[in-house]
């Protein structure tokens, strides 16, 4: 009875690793096996019949083995590609973020420069604006009017200070009239800027005043003379200034042209710009998303393979454990077997040895 106590204390020992181990076959209870050899030792079964008895425990543990080794295998394909697959999701989701948060640094730049390229556009185009508005607030044209109006009542003057001279020579005018004349005559010299040319003509006009009743024909010649030289000067520089008045407005005219269309062209390209703008707002809000979508799904698949490394982390913690048990119990019972054996051996030197005495006797 000692084997089956040894036994008893192996089983005990085994029996620690056998409530980790995985069965994938009909539960085996190495207790029943140990009952039936010890059955069969008792009824002097050969040793065949009680090593047969061992031989399929062993067989089922290999087999269960064989199995589970199957199953793992499978298990262990599936971890893989699971890895595989979370890995190169894990890998497309940072390049997508890499890609795209490139992408938006690209537009928000774009458009930051788009828009102080606008701010520069927006402040040509007002001081091209205030330009313009000095230039129509100037009122040249109205300017040009003006002075040839000047030059006009000048003329008239001296037409009329002509005609009060030849009333005089006949006795009909007065130098009260021609005084008169010759105060408006010394307004347009002043507006028409010439009151050097008018100087000769007025001292003529103080001379004929100091001759009171009495009147000098060569005197009044001389005068109707020099005013006569006055009018063809003063018509002169009307014709002069009416030339380069038409000068001056054909460059305004072109001014103003240039104006406009620098005008017109910084319109252009705000409006460009704005349309520019609108599509880079359009942009960032793409890759914003495209980015929170790609952290996110990397986010979702880290989650999901540190998930699958725990499950198949279990997967071979549970292997380990089976395969220990099993090995525990092939060794369990190649001790049985080894006992079994020399059990067998003590028992056929002890019948020799009866046998032997018998005959002795």
């Amino acid at each position: 009875m000692k084997i089956f106590a040894l036994l008893l204390i192996l089983v005990i020992v085994s029996g620690t690793n056998h409530q980790q181990r995985l069965n994938y076959t009909k539960q085996r209870s190495i207790t029943s096996v140990m009952a039936e050899v010890e059955m069969k030792i008792k009824s002097h079964s050969p040793l065949d019949a009680v090593l047969n008895i061992l031989t399929l425990f062993r067989d089922s543990v290999n087999e269960e083995q064989v199995k589970h080794d199957q199953i793992f295998n499978v298990e262990l394909n599936e971890c893989q590609s699971e890895y595989d697959f979370r890995n190169a999701e894990i890998q497309n989701s940072k390049n997508t973020f890499r890609d795209s948060n490139a992408q938006l640094k690209a537009c928000q730049y774009s458009k930051q420069r788009t828009i102080n390229q606008q701010q520069i556009n927006q402040q040509q185009e007002n001081t091209f604006q205030q330009h313009l508005n000095t230039i129509l607030q100037t009122a040249e044209q109205g300017y040009f009017k003006k002075r040839s109006r000047q030059y006009e009542d000048s003329l008239n003057s001296i037409e009329e200070a002509l005609t009060i001279l030849e009333g005089i020579s006949f006795g009909y005018r007065s130098f009260s009239e021609l005084s008169k004349v010759s105060q408006r005559m010394l307004q347009t010299s002043f507006d028409i800027n010439k009151t050097s040319i008018y100087a000769p003509i007025f001292n003529a006009f103080i001379q004929l005043a100091n001759q009171g009743e009495s009147i000098d024909l060569s005197l009044l010649q001389q005068v109707e003379h020099l005013l006569n030289d006055l009018k063809s000067t003063i018509n002169n520089a009307y014709n002069q200034f009416i030339e380069s008045n038409s000068q001056s407005v054909a460059l305004f005219n072109l001014q103003k042209e240039k104006v406009n269309k620098v005008l017109q062209r910084l319109q252009q390209q705000y409006e460009k710009q704005q349309i520019k703008l609108d599509k880079l707002q359009t942009c960032i809000g793409v890759q914003q998303a495209v980015s929170n979508t790609a952290q996110s799904k990397q986010q979702r698949n880290q989650q999901l393979l540190e998930q699958a490394q725990a499950l198949c982390s279990t997967f071979q913690t549970e292997y380990n454990y089976g395969t220990q048990s099993r090995r525990n119990e092939i060794q369990l019972v190649n001790q049985l077997e080894q006992m079994v054996r020399q059990r067998f051996e003590e028992v056929h030197e002890e019948k020799i040895v009866l046998k032997f005495a018998k005959l002795k006797y």
